[in-house]
C-alpha cells in the first residue's frame, strides 16, 4: 500500500524534530530533558485520543500514519467520523503546542539544534500536506483538502 510510506516518513520526521527538542533540553538540564521524555508519549496519546478516534482510517485500519492508527485501535473505542468538538480540538491542539513550543526557549540557545528542529518540523508538515493529505478521506480534518469530495 503506497499510502503508508508518506505517513511513516512524516512520523519519522516529526520524531526527529521531537528528539532534537529533547536533546536540546537534556543539554541544558537533565531534569528538563527527562520531563520532556516522559511527557512526550503521554501528550501524544492525548492527541490521538482527541483527534484520531474519529478518523475513518483508524476505524477501517487504513491509517495514513500507520502507528497512531494502530495505537488508537488498541487503546480506545473508535468513533464514527463526525465534526470535531471544541473539546476534541483542544485535546489535539494544546498538547501539540506544548510539544513543539515548550522547548523553543532552550533551542534558541543552540542555533544548530533550533534550525534542525524547525527544518525537520517544516519537512514533516510538507510531507503530510503534499503526500498524506491527498489520499486521506477524513473530511472532518481541520486542514482537509478533500472536503468537496
Amino acid at each position: 500500500m503506497n499510502y503508508k510510506l508518506p505517513g511513516i516518513l512524516s512520523l519519522v520526521l516529526a520524531g526527529i524534530a521531537l528528539l532534537i527538542a529533547d536533546l536540546g533540553l537534556f543539554i541544558v538540564s537533565w531534569i528538563l530533558g527527562a520531563a520532556y521524555s516522559i511527557s512526550l508519549p503521554l501528550l501524544l496519546i492525548v492527541v490521538f485520543y482527541g483527534y484520531c478516534r474519529k478518523c475513518q482510517h483508524v476505524g477501517d485500519l487504513s491509517c495514513r500514519h500507520v502507528l497512531p492508527g494502530w495505537i488508537v485501535s488498541k487503546l480506545f473505542k473508535t468513533q464514527a467520523p463526525a465534526p470535531y468538538t471544541g473539546g476534541e480540538t483542544l485535546l489535539t491542539t494544546l498538547p501539540l503546542l506544548a510539544l513543539f513550543l515548550f522547548p523553543q526557549y532552550w533551542l534558541l540557545q543552540n542555533s544548530l539544534l533550533f534550525m534542525a528542529f524547525w527544518i525537520a518540523t517544516l519537512l514533516t508538515v510538507l510531507s503530510i500536506r503534499l503526500a498524506v493529505c491527498p489520499s486521506c478521506q477524513n473530511i472532518f480534518c481541520f486542514f482537509c483538502p478533500n472536503k468537496s469530495s
